[in-house]
């Protein structure tokens, strides 16, 4: 099951993905603007009327709200008038004649709305006492009552204090997104390695995803972002992608586990499916689903507090339950207030509290479990190092005695098929005596290279003694046994032709295959093997090699 909501998920992230990328391509505002912009200064004040007439294309709901201000002295340099619109569109009029206006495209495939924008307008010195009227046309109901903040003056000086005002929510979103890339690539980059819990991949899309959503969600985004119907988009595709990540790691958090996790993951993969469809053949926007959305975290709220108490009544109360739960409830505690502000003031106010108690979940959990995985990685290092001085030989880097006592006394090892080839040195004594251990100590790892490299690739090879070495090989044909120790002997015979030392490398062979009509067990096929080694190092003696 979880395998298969890994895959709905990706399933779920390249519709995301693949939606937006159409939304940027297709996607238009109609904009028009007779002036130019230029330096300006401060100014406000305006008088609001709401205007009621029948539906139509242009008055989607029937209604519009006028803005009028006025300003007796304008320098020549002129002023701007700055204001950010929430699926509203707009028309400027300075003394009746339009100036401005901002909708969406008659061909924009992608709803009725114009997005979230900042709206730029010149003030000339030439507009003094003229009235200025704003005419907001909100597109859905959610957007009637929102009143926006009129920002008179230099446009560089309204950009500082749009920065200003949005500080701190972009650098709390910037700083989940950041984390997220962090725990995504470490996972990436030790995917293979057992020790490292895959995981911690799906925080770091929930990171990402959480900072995604609340980055694109600040006003002031849409100053350097040209695509306004796009931008607005995101943070509600983000949000389709939240739900599935944060169950598949939380979930591993708790000691029992329940199949109830994978609820709100088929309803996740269910909603975002259908709120893109709706979306893409105009029937409903992404902002007009968003409560379906919802429903599924209200959904996951409700069961992440009964596993919480299924927890503590069957596991009891212990550190990690307590950091799970103060994490768990920063977090549940920032979905409620985001989601409870969002209605409230119908989707204009971005809360910071909720986007802390996200940050406190991903910083806790992801650093812990990073921390664990390192740990594990660590131990698995150390503990490789162990086998390895275990079951290795130091000098020959070959497997040693021990490692072929555990090989071949698994309960899978099968001796059917099975073919033993012991090999051994000769005059190892001679050269050990004459030229020293030294040279002995080369002799030997010499000749374990020439073995490894004729029997590496098809066999397991071992050092079973001083000069004694073993190869272990599967369903290998008696000729091929004799094909494999001419190559041996021709290596040897190169390495003597191209070496400086002294002595020579002589290596006798022999082999048996395991016969269960003779042979009790392996041991006493690498005793037949053994006999005809000792044979072949006495003719190669006799043969003065």
């Amino acid at each position: 099951m979880k395998k298969a909501i890994y895959i709905l998920y990706t399933i779920c992230v390249l519709m995301v993905v693949s939606f937006f990328v159409y939304v940027c391509v297709d996607s238009r505002d109609e904009v028009f603007s007779a002036r130019k912009q230029s330096e300006c200064q401060y100014l406000s004040a305006y008088k609001k009327t709401k205007v009621y007439e029948n539906a139509s294309t242009e008055l989607p709901l029937g209604l519009k709200t006028e803005y009028v201000m006025r300003q007796q002295e304008i320098p020549d340099g002129g002023e701007s008038l700055m204001f950010y619109t929430l699926h509203q569109n707009v028309e400027v009029y300075i003394d009746d004649e339009l100036v401005y206006k901002m909708k969406p495209a008659e061909n924009n495939t992608f709803g009725k709305t114009p997005g979230n924008t900042w709206n730029i307008i010149p003030i000339y010195g030439k507009d003094s006492g003229k009235e200025i009227k704003v005419v907001l046309i909100p597109v859905y109901e959610s957007s009637v009552d929102i009143i926006p903040d009129f920002y008179f003056g230099s446009e560089i000086n309204i950009w500082l204090q749009i920065v200003h005002d949005n500080l701190l929510p972009f650098c709390l979103s910037l700083l989940a997104i950041i984390f997220g890339i962090i725990f995504i690539i470490f996972v990436a980059c030790n995917y293979r390695n057992p020790k490292v819990d895959k995981s911690l991949m799906m925080m770091g899309m929930f990171s990402f995803n959480i900072g995604l959503w609340k980055l694109t969600d600040i006003d002031g985004i849409s100053l350097v972002f040209p695509q306004s119907i796009a931008k607005s988009n995101v943070p509600f595709l983000a949000l389709l992608l939240v739900v599935i990540p944060f169950v598949l790691y939380i979930k591993k958090l708790f000691v029992k586990e329940s199949k109830i996790w994978y609820l709100p993951c088929i309803a996740s993969v269910v909603v975002t499916v259908v709120s893109i469809i709706l979306q893409l053949y105009n029937i409903k926007d992404l902002r007009q689903t968003l409560w379906m959305n919802h429903l599924v975290m209200g959904m996951l709220l409700v069961i992440g507090v009964v596993m919480l108490i299924r927890e503590l009544y069957q596991v009891g109360w212990n550190s990690k339950l307590k950091m799970m739960m103060l994490c768990l409830g920063a977090c549940l505690l920032g979905m409620v207030a985001d989601m409870f502000i969002y209605y409230i003031s119908h989707g204009a106010s971005v809360n910071v509290m909720g986007m802390l108690g996200f940050l406190v979940y991903i910083i806790v959990l992801g650093v812990q479990s990073v921390r664990e995985a390192k740990n594990l990685m660590d131990i698995g290092i150390q503990a490789e190092r162990f086998e390895k001085m275990a079951y290795h030989d130091q000098l020959t880097g070959m497997y040693n005695r021990a490692a072929y006592a555990d090989y071949t006394g698994q309960a899978s090892f099968k001796l059917n098929g099975s073919v033993v080839m012991m090999c051994d040195l000769n005059n190892l004594k001679h050269c050990n005596d004459t030229w020293g251990h030294e040279k002995g100590d080369i002799y030997i790892s010499s000749s374990a290279d020439i073995l490894q490299e004729v029997f590496g690739k098809v066999g397991k090879c071992y050092r079973v003694g001083g000069d004694e070495f073993c190869v272990l090989l599967r369903e290998v044909s008696t000729k091929r046994c004799e094909q494999f120790i001419e190559e041996l002997k021709r290596k040897a015979r190169e390495w003597n032709r191209n070496s400086t030392e002294k002595f020579e490398i002589q290596i006798a062979c022999g082999y048996a295959v395991y016969d269960k009509k003779i042979d009790y067990d392996l041991g006493d096929t690498l005793r037949r093997a053994d006999r005809m080694m000792y044979h072949e190092k006495f003719m190669m003696k006799q043969e003065g090699k």
